[in-house]
């Protein structure tokens, strides 16, 4: 009996051996790699600005398509450092040369080899422009970024908006943190003549500037509009066609980030807006 029960012992002990791990198994790289990857699309699904107002909802998770990095090669070589910041005239003329300049010959700066698509909107590089065609309204913002991560800087953006109505949004990023979680500064414009700045942070989303008016800005679908925002420390100015609409000062966002465009349709699920030139100066 003595012996007996040794061996039952033993006989259980392998039986329950069966479930621990032997060893632990080793992640695929490639699986990871991807997973890292970040996309130059995103989506943020929260209301626009439509009345002056702080909006307090929670940010969501924005959805993720891997994509490649963007190349780092300018279209055009960088020109001088800019050492002072201009004053409130065109800073596109006070500044020089742009140390980047991009007129979409191709879309490698945004990662846009290929079109992207999502369910709300079609981004691609066509004719000379960066194109974004608004399938449906109300689905949020979509935007894209390209690898420049300037800290301070004027960015300038010209947009021929070929077809909108009232409440459709367009505009700029900067000091973007990463390219999928929707942090940074939204400068946008919309189809009324209407300007905002909306700051995007850990906290969530945060009006800067209200809906604002300015002749300055022009409506309506078939126009041209010139958008430049320069953020020089907690310094930002806000520009359209050249003017400055609004000087401010914010310390939510002073780090360097990304920068790049983005869209919002609220009323024409055919909003489409052609970005044709993408300038930036980075200051000291």
């Amino acid at each position: 009996m003595r012996k007996t029960i040794p061996i039952l012992i033993l006989f259980i002990l392998l039986l329950t051996s069966c479930n621990f791990p032997l060893s632990k198994p080793t992640p695929d790289l490639n699986i990871v790699s991807t997973k890292v990857a970040a996309t130059l699309s995103a989506v943020q699904t929260q209301a626009q600005p439509t009345a002056p107002s702080t909006a307090t909802e929670e940010p969501l998770s924005p959805t993720m398509t891997p994509s490649l990095e963007p190349t780092s090669t300018p279209t055009v070589q960088p020109s001088p450092t800019p050492t002072a910041t201009p004053p409130a005239g065109d800073p596109a003329i006070a500044l020089g040369e742009p140390g980047f300049f991009d007129t979409f010959s191709n879309g490698t700066s945004f990662g846009l080899s290929n079109p992207y698509e999502d369910e709300a909107v079609l981004i691609s590089v066509e004719n000379g422009a960066m194109v974004f065609k608004s399938k449906r309204i109300n689905n949020g913002i979509r935007w894209r970024l390209t690898s420049r991560n300037p800290q301070d800087l004027y960015l300038e953006g010209r947009f021929n908006v070929t077809r909108c109505s009232g409440a459709d949004q367009y505009g700029l990023i900067v000091r973007a943190p990463s390219y999928s979680d929707g942090i940074g500064y939204y400068f946008g414009v919309t189809c009324s003549g209407q300007y905002y700045l909306l700051r995007w942070d850990k906290e969530g989303q945060n009006t800067v500037v209200s809906l604002t008016s300015d002749d300055c800005i022009l409506s309506g679908s078939g126009q041209i509009n010139r958008m430049g925002i320069m953020a020089d420390g907690d310094t930002i100015r806000l520009y359209a066609n050249g003017e400055l609409l609004k000087e401010l000062t914010d310390k939510g966002l002073t780090d360097k980030g990304y920068i790049g465009a983005f869209v919002s349709a609220r009323e024409d699920q055919n909003f489409t807006v052609q970005l044709e030139e993408l300038k930036l100066w980075t200051l000291q």
